[in-house]
């Protein structure tokens, strides 16, 4: 028996069900705006908790975890560039 996974959100939901009611370049459209704005939300959220996190392990994986996320969102950014040209 194989437990299930974490129920999403409401936010997750409904991000969800815009995706699947998109198709074409309006899925693109949307799929690409909803992860530069998660990568923008992550990279915020680990420089916050690398730069005043006040549990020292907690802080040093936000530091290092940081310049992988820091080059996700250059990947969407460019990803971005690409498609809307």
């Amino acid at each position: 028996i194989k437990p299930a996974g974490p129920a999403l959100g409401p936010k997750e939901q409904q991000m969800l069900g815009e995706l699947k009611q998109a198709s074409g370049t309006e899925f693109d459209r949307k799929y690409i705006k909803m992860q530069m704005d998660a990568h923008r939300d992550a990279v915020a959220l680990f420089s916050t908790y690398a730069n005043s996190g006040d549990d020292p392990a907690l802080k040093e994986f936000a530091k290092k975890t940081l310049p992988v996320l820091k080059m996700h969102e250059k990947h969407v950014k460019e990803l971005a560039v690409a498609h809307h040209g």
